[in-house]
């Protein structure tokens, strides 16, 4: 347990920003590990990683908390983590109902060709929707597969932020994120066939 608080406070204080910023994929994957202990605060922070979403599926890369400022950028796996964090936690707790929480989306504008990421003062869209319908959005714009290998597309970056040339283009594609994406769906279609029948067929 103390050494996933560590990784918390590191997560939060890295060189690429130390100013005490909740890193999307990063702060997802402490709560995992304290799910079977801090079950509660596991909850809360899934629910919390849901409202840093665009309406197009993508995500806040990292935010500062008492600002809801952030970057949006390119990076593909933390948009997989928003569906696999609940679908780990709710494998352990067996209770679906954070599924049916509500959570606002993000507007901002979109990122410019050939940028990176962009720092930007957010505001929640009018329209909300639930846990599970934000886990749905994020995986649908992952399987945005090209035509050369039928993998997904890396962005800049597949948790290994060192990868992040090789997608700026718009063309390179991950190993790692196919398995990733592939093993995610396997744990939450069966969670959402239980909570929504037919749903997860759809």
């Amino acid at each position: 347990m103390y050494q996933t608080i560590a990784c918390r406070i590191n997560a939060c204080a890295a060189f690429y920003q130390a100013s005490g910023a909740y890193w999307f994929g990063d702060q997802l994957q402490d709560g995992m590990a304290l799910s079977f202990t801090m079950p509660d605060e596991t909850r809360a922070h899934l629910i919390r990683a849901a409202g840093r979403q665009f309406p197009q599926g993508d995500v806040q890369h990292w935010w500062l908390p008492h600002s809801g400022q952030g970057v949006r950028t390119r990076i593909s796996d933390d948009r997989v983590w928003l569906a696999y964090a609940p679908a780990t936690c709710i494998n352990t707790s067996g209770d679906t109902t954070v599924l049916d929480e509500i959570m606002p989306f993000l507007e901002s504008p979109a990122l410019a060709n050939g940028a990176h990421d962009a720092f930007f003062a957010l505001m929640p869209v009018e329209h909300s929707a639930s846990l599970l319908d934000h886990c749905a959005l994020a995986l649908d714009q992952c399987l945005t597969l090209p035509d050369i290998n039928s993998l997904p597309l890396i962005g800049t970056g597949d948790w290994n932020d060192g990868m992040n040339r090789m997608g700026e283009a718009g063309g390179g594609e991950s190993v790692w994120l196919g398995c990733f994406l592939l093993r995610t769906i396997m744990l939450i279609s069966p969670i959402v066939e239980q909570h929504q029948p037919g749903r997860a067929k759809a």
